[in-house]
């Protein structure tokens, strides 16, 4: 999908499952897609929030748990092939492999979603007829929905895949560069920190390593905001692993890559083969919890190793209770949405059990939301939700201030994410 400055649109996909367009025109994802992303558009790169894992198909199709390829690829044994459409039955079976299991889907999901244009979709169905559609978005490989996807194509689905790869679960907002033009060039000042490159071929092993070449490089923004899941985190059973983390390149980063583009490398060499389609991971700036200007009995909490952002959240919120963050940035003036990582065990799944914060921007009217349960009973488990806030002003001097609702319990607090 070419960039085109007048003609490109901004699309924002939420939780709940539909788009809203700039232009005002709006798409609703049919009810049986299994999962809700998001994704911005813009001339230059853009949004798509994530939450690919390991556990649901690179890891027991191809990738070992440590990030060392195995000799196999994630088109073998898994009812995916790559020398015919994917709306085949060779291209993806539906009697057989990937489409068979929940977590088989969710990589067709995030597959489709690399590999069409947005606007395009592919139903398909499970091994008791029971059909799903998968929307696209990105469009780096249209063509494979009706042919074959030969070695350029892989690349570019591979360093897609990659990028999308939290260990974690968790979703967070990410900004995409590249050379392909599908996705193409440019920064976005809301997303300041280049968290690493990602390149390789899973789909196949390499021929003379007969290893799958599934790799990623720092950039310079690697431990800047790190959130769990991602580079910068300890990263439990990651499919990719860093080539040029060396003794002469003790970060691992991008530098042996060539480069066109201050946005990232336009190509990287691993493994005997040239990756002319890596993708750049821009992260946008987060704020944490434990950090922030506490007033009125919060609490720091101590979280269980690799669940929480920096292993702390900040509970004890009660009425009253603030939790503000200051040196926010907006590139513009009005409304934004915030992503709100947070955690809510309580034991019910009710309306009941819904949390609220009072959030505030720069001194402005509350405005209060609820936060449903994460997992009933567990407080270790993290999850995001998007809300839209009214009263930013262009720069950075906003602030955002978490209250304690007066009439509901407040969840935990572990970090924030402006979108």
């Amino acid at each position: 999908m070419a960039r085109s400055r007048s003609g490109a649109a901004l699309l924002t996909l939420l939780a709940a499952g539909s788009v809203g367009c700039a232009s005002g025109a709006e798409v609703e994802e049919s009810t049986t897609t299994e999962q809700a992303g998001a994704l911005s558009l813009s001339n230059n790169g853009l949004t798509v929030i994530n939450g690919l894992g390991t556990s649901n198909g690179l890891s027991s199709n191809g990738l070992s748990s440590n990030g060392l390829a195995t000799s196999n690829g994630l088109g073998t044994s898994n009812g995916l092939g790559t020398s015919n459409g994917l709306g085949t039955s060779n291209g993806l079976s539906s009697t057989g492999g990937l489409m068979t299991t929940v977590l088989g889907r969710t990589t067709v999901q995030y597959l489709v979603r690399c590999a069409l244009a947005a606007g395009d979709s592919l139903v398909k169905q499970d091994q008791t007829g029971v059909s799903y559609t998968f929307a696209g978005q990105l469009g780096l490989a249209p063509g494979w929905k009706t042919g074959s996807c030969d070695s350029s194509c892989q690349q570019a689905m591979s360093a897609c895949m990659l990028a999308h790869v939290n260990t974690t679960g968790v979703h967070i907002p990410l900004w995409l560069v590249s050379p392909n033009p599908a996705i193409g060039w440019g920064t976005d000042p809301q997303y300041p920190n280049r968290e690493g490159t990602f390149f390789g071929n899973i789909f196949a092993p390499n021929s003379r390593s007969r290893l799958v070449d599934a790799f990623y490089c720092n950039g310079p923004g690697f431990s800047t905001d790190v959130v769990p899941g991602r580079l910068g985190a300890t990263q439990a059973g990651a499919p990719y692993s860093d080539p040029y983390l060396t003794m002469s390149n003790p970060t691992g980063n991008c530098s042996p890559c060539s480069s066109s583009n201050p946005g990232g490398p336009s190509s990287c060499k691993a493994d005997g083969v040239k990756f002319g389609s890596p993708i750049t991971v821009w992260r946008g700036q987060t704020f944490q919890a434990e950090t922030a200007t506490l007033g009125n009995g919060p609490a720091v909490i101590a979280c269980n190793p690799g669940v929480c952002s920096n292993d702390a959240r900040v509970g004890y919120i009660g009425p009253h209770a603030t939790v503000t963050f200051n040196g926010v940035f907006s590139s513009t003036t009005g409304a934004r949405t915030l992503i709100v990582y947070y955690a809510n065990g309580d034991s019910c799944l009710n309306d009941a059990c819904q949390r609220y914060f009072d959030i505030s921007v720069n001194g402005g009217a509350p405005q209060v939301f609820g936060f449903p349960v994460v997992k009933g009973g567990n407080w270790n488990v993290i999850s995001g939700m998007p809300v839209v806030l009214s009263g930013f002003a262009a720069g950075a001097t906003n602030t955002i201030t978490f209250t304690g609702d007066t009439m509901h319990a407040a969840p935990d607090l572990d970090w924030i994410e402006v979108e």
